[in-house]
């Protein structure tokens, strides 16, 4: 079978205006798509048209429909796969048309930042990219020609939860990955045969999965597919990690060039885990040559990455005194005229009861018991080498105690003057999660304590990012406390509020944290790591008093016993030695780090 013109396409994939917008080629405008749609999509309504390549098809799209496009054009050829933008889909379904292939990401507003920022705002109706995804399914194309919809991507679980296969005339739901399962399902689509309504993938042969064929947007590449961290709020942490060659990764960064891209946007559950070692370990030449070849490829202006963690970058700073002189010669992005590399990083929180029971991996290769000192000393990294991450908090997570919040706070406390954007969400309970039954949270339900969670961290954030605005900001504050939160959100925003103006500590409200002092924060914003000399802020937790000894122990068993940390005793030397596996070579960082540690 092949398309005929005029009569429309045998298979077309499509997206989202959203999902298909490169919204300037700024990953951080695009959230404002989770935002209410009555007010921000005259802001963002320049960024969804379509730009159209010569046969009419859309240039930029979702890379996840990058991927499933190559898998089709292998199996089907060319003639039979278009791309189309939503705006244009009267141009390729047509009468022969026999399936539209659709991927999501947030089609019902309900993943973390659209539902706890239209939660926050109250008013001005859906997240646009609910909105969006609305207008996409509604048109009137699909049921004019009526083809067999499949809807597939990440966000597929959000429609069933709501009850709207039916709604929005989906045939069937696809979850999980493409690369084993849909040729076989679509090939039933084309012979006339009858397909699940919910089809369940099985897990690919990875070293099966093909280059694209076009850009996706943001000039989006591939260099991992999931984590392997376990964390159980988390799905992509659920899958096992893996990291493709760097000559594929270079030859889709090419694609994205040639076709117009400005941009290359680094996708992985975490960058610096690229072609990791058994426990966790970074590997630096791996991760480093893998920024460098990105970088080299001619035509690149800008690269942007989306996920890290922090204990990689503890054990191993040079992972950021090699990298980044790649990466800051290819960003735009400055903050008081200094240029910075910023990724996304999951803190979640500062309590290590909550770690300890829900995401002991994140501090892998370290223990948990010191979650907060790896949280400050990888904050501190990053900073020394013009790092300025972005950190998402999670509140009203299950079992989550007074105790818990507290702890966040005191986190929020040792990270007070760190160059870094602070991001509160609340906690969703995600399909293919180990916490996909637990109940999510709402704002009413939130104690003032996890209110000062969210207002403390959008504090930190206009003091360090607007701080020449913010003789004007904390006024509107004020007003927004006085007619607007206070009256949405009730009384328990009260003292948060203030404490977000600055009017902590006085007759409005009470002290909820200890201040940041010289033993936690040094000046110009440098952080240093404290040694505690207590046991963790939560509950039933202790841990033990020193983190130099306890991070010394996983540098001897990883690295030998010439790397331990200074000031560490030959007897802790000699109690660790044995634990080694006698295979790394002695690597010790001294003098590598940058002023911010002691």
């Amino acid at each position: 079978m092949t398309a005929k013109k005029g009569q429309g396409a045998p298979i077309v994939l499509t997206a989202s205006r959203v999902e298909s917008s490169n919204f300037g080629y700024d990953p951080f405008i695009a959230f404002t798509s989770t935002f209410p749609y009555k007010f921000f999509k005259p802001f963002t309504n320049k960024y969804l048209q379509h730009e159209d390549l010569d046969d009419g098809q859309q240039a930029f799209v979702p890379y996840g429909l990058r991927k499933v496009e190559a898998i089709l054009v292998k199996e089907f050829g060319r003639d039979m796969v278009k791309i189309a933008h939503p705006d244009t889909l009267d141009r390729f379904v047509g009468k022969d048309t026999k399936m539209v292939g659709i991927s999501t990401m947030d089609p019902m507003g309900l993943a973390y930042v659209s539902t706890t920022y239209n939660s926050l705002i109250g008013v001005g109706g859906e997240a646009l990219t609910s909105h969006e995804f609305k207008r996409m399914m509604f048109n009137p194309v699909l049921t004019r020609f009526d083809p067999t919809v499949i809807v597939g991507g990440a966000g597929v679980w959000q429609i069933e939860d709501a009850k709207m296969v039916d709604e929005f005339g989906i045939d069937c739901l696809f979850k999980g990955e493409a690369e084993k399962d849909l040729v076989s399902l679509v090939t039933k689509v084309l012979d006339g045969e009858d397909i699940p309504r919910i089809f369940e993938a099985s897990k690919p042969d990875y070293d099966t999965v093909l280059d694209v064929l076009g850009p996706g947007t943001y000039g989006t590449v591939e260099i991992t597919r999931g984590c392997g961290r376990g964390c159980q709020f988390c799905s992509p942490t659920m899958r096992k990690k893996h990291s493709f060659p760097t000559d594929r990764i270079v030859r889709e960064v090419k694609t994205a060039v040639k076709a117009g891209s400005k941009m290359v946007f680094i996708n992985s559950e975490d960058v610096f885990l690229y072609e990791s070692k058994p426990g966790f370990v970074p590997n630096r030449e791996a991760v480093v040559g893998m920024f460098k070849a990105i970088c080299d490829v001619p035509g690149v202006e800008d690269v942007h990455l989306s996920h890290a963690s922090l204990a990689p970058i503890v054990y191993d700073p040079k992972i950021l005194e090699e990298g980044t002189p790649h990466l800051l010669e290819h960003t735009h992005r400055t903050l008081q005229g200094r240029k910075f590399v910023t990724v996304e990083v999951g803190v979640e929180t500062g309590s290590v009861r909550i770690m300890r029971k829900q995401m002991a991996g994140k501090a892998l290769p370290y223990k948990v018991d010191h979650w907060p000192d790896i949280v400050c000393e990888g904050i501190g990294n990053m900073n020394d080498h013009d790092w300025y991450p972005l950190c998402t908090f999670m509140t009203g997570m299950p079992d989550e105690s007074e105790a818990d919040v507290q702890a966040t706070l005191e986190l929020f406390d040792r990270l007070k003057d760190a160059k870094m954007m602070k991001v509160p969400v609340l906690f969703i309970p995600l399909e293919e999660a180990m916490l996909s039954d637990a109940k999510r949270i709402e704002l009413d339900r939130l104690s003032e304590s996890q209110w000062d969670v969210i207002l403390t961290a959008w504090q930190h954030n206009t003091r360090i990012w607007q701080s020449n605005k913010e003789v004007f900001i904390r006024p509107l504050f004020f007003l927004t406390q006085c007619f607007y939160v206070r009256w949405r959100h009730g009384p328990k925003t009260r003292r948060p509020m203030l404490k977000m103006m600055g009017l902590d500590g006085t007759i409005f409200d009470r002290k909820v944290a200890r201040s940041c002092d010289t033993a936690y924060c040094a000046s110009g914003g440098r952080m240093k790591v404290a040694i505690d000399d207590k046991a963790d802020a939560t509950e039933d937790v202790v841990v033990p008093k020193d983190w130099a000894s306890a991070k010394a122990e996983v540098d001897l068993r990883f690295k030998g016993p010439e790397a331990a940390a200074p000031g560490v005793s030959q007897g802790m030397r000699n109690k660790v030695k044995g634990t080694g596996t006698g295979k790394a070579k002695a690597n010790s960082n001294d003098g590598n780090r940058g002023s911010g540690h002691p």
